[in-house]
């Protein structure tokens, strides 16, 4: 069931891709006259009233939206397609949100997913309430103690232990207040500085009991806003330490490399299902936007080129695009395949 679960979050996330350059093909009267979920020969296909030909194919690692005139664009200009129903007719600017609506919707429908988790399974909070010191930290020299609470950093209210790193911030000493036995305590406190994470700290945890409050609307609304651009903000720190460190090859999965870590995602769940769905999303909508020929950043690229040379790039341009695209996909493909194959 777990990997009957992983197939569907697969073909879900290229459906919703799919369906965003779709839509907007369609809003701008753009006929598109195939929507494919995987390559190869179709197990189940159907016909609409538009003459859009909607194919299940064999090979679910992708798929593809056909729209007419899109295609003749990267051949010769004498067999470009100007029919007032095809992509070459679309304006600039109609072009280009084409492009852009399939990262839109997997980036959408990520945050619609974080928003259901936040709101129906609820938003963990942690009080703060102190459950651990940290050895030789500046905690432990202030004589800061296990069940003790913090009421304010600098004067700051302290409302949940997240809020704590947020007040410490970058600076090196703070004025802390904390309850005990009734009792306040102001104590001047000199952080350390932790070279791994770029911060000071002040060496405490929380307790391991989160308090879990559901149907919150407003605060769910605003944590799945800002989870996003959060999210790639810490993955390309990420990447960027992995590639210092030399460990980017160990960091690096694709499709085969999730199938073997399967076991491990929860997606017996439905929370695990829709957590592997976000990431997944989150990073096909940003994947697909970078400047790389054949992606949908790399079509932006290539469009924009054309729009200020007035549509006049000589074709040996559009093939060496095609060809450093193929190349470069091909390398990633054979790269991260080998690499889940060998080393995870």
């Amino acid at each position: 069931m777990i990997y009957i679960n992983l197939l569907l979050i697969f073909i879900f996330l290229i459906f919703i891709h799919e369906l965003g350059h779709y839509f907007s093909a369609r809003i701008f009267k753009a006929r598109v006259t195939d929507f494919s979920i995987g390559f190869g020969k179709p197990i189940l296909q159907y016909k609409d009233k538009n003459n859009t030909n909607w194919k299940l194919s064999i090979i679910p690692l992708g798929g593809y939206v056909k729209i007419k005139g899109l295609e003749s664009i990267f051949q010769n200009n004498n067999s470009t397609d100007f029919d007032i129903d095809s992509f070459q007719y679309l304006k600039f600017y109609q072009k280009i949100i084409v492009l852009l609506a399939g990262s839109f919707f997997n980036i959408i429908s990520a945050w619609l997913c974080l928003f259901i988790i936040l709101f129906f399974f609820g938003i963990s909070s942690y009080s703060p309430e102190i459950g651990n010191v940290l050895k030789d930290s500046p905690a432990e020299r202030n004589e800061i103690k296990i069940g003790d609470t913090i009421l304010k950093i600098n004067d700051e209210n302290i409302y949940q232990f997240s809020d704590i790193p947020r007040y410490i911030n970058k600076q090196k000493n703070i004025k802390l207040e904390i309850l005990r036995n009734n009792e306040i305590i102001t104590k001047e406190i000199e952080l350390d500085y932790n070279n791994n994470l770029g911060k000071y700290i002040i060496g405490i945890s929380s307790t391991s009991e989160p308090t879990i409050k559901k149907y919150l609307l407003i605060q769910s609304f605003y944590q799945s806003i800002i989870f996003i651009p959060n999210y790639y903000y810490l993955t390309f720190n990420y990447l960027i330490k992995s590639i210092q460190n030399n460990t980017i090859v160990n960091e690096i999965s694709g499709p085969i490399g999730i199938v073997k870590m399967a076991d491990q995602l929860m997606l017996d769940k439905i929370k695990g299902i829709l957590f592997l769905f976000i990431m997944i999303s989150l990073f096909v909508g940003l994947f697909n936007l970078l400047p790389i020929p054949l992606l949908d950043g790399g079509h932006i690229v290539y469009f924009t080129l054309r729009y200020f040379f007035s549509d006049t790039l000589p074709h040996l341009v559009t093939r060496i695009y095609l060809t450093i695209g193929l190349f470069i996909l091909s390398f990633l493909f054979i790269f991260v395949t080998l690499n889940d194959i060998f080393y995870k």
